[in-house]
């Protein structure tokens, strides 16, 4: 139920969000709710703090295209912004034009070396055998040593030289296993905005939503800048098949061949530098493979077994991304279509073991890890006045990338991750045709959002970045100059730059997560 309290120029709603009662705040005069989403007023930048670290969400450990069923394991994560510190996929809804993408993360200056053998071996107890070359052996010759957590490792690999993080630090206690799991309420994965209630006497949400939006949501903090949002952290929904394992992992991201490492635990505010870079006008295009789901239709690389219960797999997109493509494509330098959907993710194939479960078939990349990366995004989302399913409705979010590599829009929600909070960050969504205003969102365990807004970049392009800073425990939007560069390194004072709207301020706004 909602209710409503004037006090001090601020007026304040109380509201219950799949049973979770939040107290959030507008400035006086400001709140307007739109089709069920509550606005309040334009900011530009929102930070997200107080992620609570630990936690667990279901992972999907098998898929069989026979029966449309799958089996999960219960997957303890922890550290600084997880599971937001595991490897994410990028997602990008037209109308959109991009102009320009990078990934940075913290440059490696001292790497550290080990001769003894890498984890991967230790853990499974064979040899890896998706890419028996001999340099991917030399390669895992050299990983860390046992119990060394956080080593920077790097190696030179066919003249090119490869660094990453050791995550590994052995098998998690089997009495974590223990923790019964409680049903999810029933509900519809992949539920059409549409179809989500609008906000009334009583809310009825997904506290988890598999497309990039969230239904009715209520006024967030402007005047105080500061709100918070209940969720709960128990609840998950079994599989038909679901089985416990005998070991759960910490969410730590996996190796990835680079030319630079996150230190996800200890970076010291160094220097950052471009893991991978997309250029419209110029095609360049290094570090990320556009994807899309037209997996197994026509000859193109993937999968549709399962039929409806998976959805089609991950695809090459065509450069248009209207279609799939027999091979990576460059996305041309043109606007995305209304409805039209890419996913973005590393060029480094999954092929090496490295991703986890993954859907057989499907084509499948490694995303961006670590609790350290930044997004640097320049687009425009110009206004089309189209009306059909997600007309003039663009949006640009982050996925937990296991949620791309197994099921996003299948029918069983026992396929997908995201069902138990692994994660999904909406970063400028528009939530209703011919809005200009740019939500955030946080679909996770706790869930919620500011009610602030980016103003839609209708008639030109903005530059934005999206940073994950472990260190200071905060998730940070921020709309830039527009003579921000793509530079291949930026100095920590820059990085400093793109968030210096952090907090309190007239064009910031600051949610608290509340466990």
């Amino acid at each position: 139920m909602r209710g409503t309290v004037a006090a001090a120029g601020i007026i304040i709603f109380v509201s219950t969000i799949a049973g979770n009662a939040a107290a959030q705040a507008c400035a006086a005069g400001t709140a307007q709710e739109i089709h069920g989403n509550w606005y309040c007023s334009p900011v530009k930048a929102i930070t997200y703090s107080n992620f609570p670290g630990t936690g667990f969400y279901r992972r999907v450990t098998h898929m069989n295209a026979s029966s449309g069923e799958c089996s999960q394991q219960r997957y303890a994560y922890s550290g600084s912004l997880s599971p937001l510190n595991e490897e994410l996929s990028l997602h990008i809804r037209g109308p959109t034009w991009v102009k320009q993408l990078a990934v940075y993360v913290p440059t490696v200056s001292h790497p550290k070396r080990s001769d003894k053998a890498g984890f991967h071996g230790r853990r499974h107890g064979h040899q890896h055998l998706h890419r028996p070359d001999r340099a991917l052996r030399d390669l895992r010759a050299r990983e860390p040593a046992e119990g060394g957590v956080g080593d920077v490792v790097s190696v030179t690999m066919n003249g090119h030289l490869v660094s990453w993080i050791n995550a590994y630090g052995g098998p998690v206690a089997a009495s974590n296993l223990a923790t019964p799991v409680t049903p999810l309420p029933e509900m519809e994965h992949g539920t059409p905005l549409a179809s989500v209630s609008a906000i009334g006497t009583a809310v009825q949400v997904p506290l988890f939503s598999s497309i990039s939006s969230i239904g009715a949501q209520t006024p967030i903090s402007r005047s105080s800048r500061v709100s918070s949002i209940g969720a709960e952290t128990q609840i998950l929904r079994p599989s038909h098949n679901s089985s416990i394992g005998t070991e759960t992992q910490s969410a730590r991201p996996s190796p990835t061949s680079s030319t630079v490492a996150a230190n996800g635990s200890n970076h010291e505010g160094g220097s950052w530098s471009r893991l991978a870079y997309y250029n419209a006008a110029g095609g360049v295009s290094e570090g990320f493979t556009f994807l899309n789901h037209f997996g197994g239709s026509s000859g193109i690389p993937g999968t549709a077994d399962g039929g409806e219960a998976f959805g089609a797999s991950l695809s090459y997109a065509s450069s248009d991304g209207t279609c799939g493509a027999a091979s990576a494509q460059t996305l041309s330098d043109a606007m995305l279509q209304d409805n039209v959907e890419l996913t973005v993710l590393s060029d480094r194939s999954c092929d090496d073991g490295g991703c986890g479960y993954t859907r057989p078939g499907g084509v499948a990349y490694h995303g961006f890890g670590g609790d350290h990366k930044i997004f640097l995004m320049e687009f425009s989302m110009p206004f089309t006045g189209q009306r059909d399913f997600n007309g003039d409705m663009p949006a640009i979010w982050l996925h937990n990338a296991q949620i791309p590599l197994t099921s996003q829009y299948g029918t069983n929600p026992d396929c997908s991750c995201w069902t138990s909070g692994c994660g999904e960050f909406d970063v400028f969504e528009i939530l209703d045709p011919g809005n200009f205003r740019c939500k955030s969102t946080l679909h996770m365990a706790p869930a919620g959002g500011s009610s602030d807004y980016f103003e839609r970049p209708s008639t030109g392009t903005i530059k934005a970045a999206v940073v994950f800073t472990g260190r200071d425990e905060v998730a940070h939007i921020q709309v830039l100059d527009d003579g921000q560069g793509f530079d291949e390194t930026f100095e920590a004072g820059v990085v400093e730059g793109f968030t210096s709207r952090k907090g309190n301020g007239d064009d910031s706004s600051l949610f608290v997560l509340s466990p």
